[in-house]
């Protein structure tokens, strides 16, 4: 983080989990006279919901209202950009997880084993663990320390 995307952090954060909203990432981006900050983020895991127009939209207004007062990039003008972190984004955290409950996963393990698996249950604790229901129609229970990549798999129907 940096001088420009910590204040923001601090001030945002709140106002949006009151919403079930979640930051995920903040970028701030200079080049010359253009500035662009950008925020990056998810619903929180009680819901496998995809993130919304509508959801972008709440959060848009909730940040760009709380931060309307604060000194960024020196007081310059700057564009807000604030949008989600895509449907294939890297899965590392449980509540990534949580919110892709009933999807494929295509699953790496550390042990460099590759399969892919539709998200049953993910428990919570010390050792959280994940189990999918494999092609074959077999469960596989797999710590999520386990999982060197996970990200869902896009499906057309």
């Amino acid at each position: 983080m940096d001088k420009h995307t910590v204040p923001v952090r601090d001030a945002i954060v709140e106002p949006l989990a009151a919403r079930g909203i979640v930051v995920e990432d903040i970028t701030a981006h200079v080049a010359g006279r253009f500035r662009t900050l950008t925020v990056v983020i998810d619903l929180d895991g009680t819901t496998t919901d995809p993130v919304s127009l509508d959801h972008i939209t709440e959060a848009t207004r909730i940040i760009s209202e709380t931060i309307d007062d604060l000194p960024l990039f020196n007081d310059h003008a700057y564009d807000l950009q604030v949008t989600s972190p895509g449907a294939t984004r890297p899965l590392r955290e449980i509540r990534h997880f949580q919110r892709v409950i009933g999807r494929t996963l295509a699953v790496r393990t550390t042990s460099d084993e590759e399969f892919e698996g539709v998200l049953l249950t993910v428990s919570d604790g010390d050792a959280p663990e994940a189990v999918f229901r494999l092609a074959d129609g077999s469960e596989r229970s797999l710590r999520l320390a386990g999982i060197a990549h996970a990200e869902a798999v896009l499906q057309f129907k």
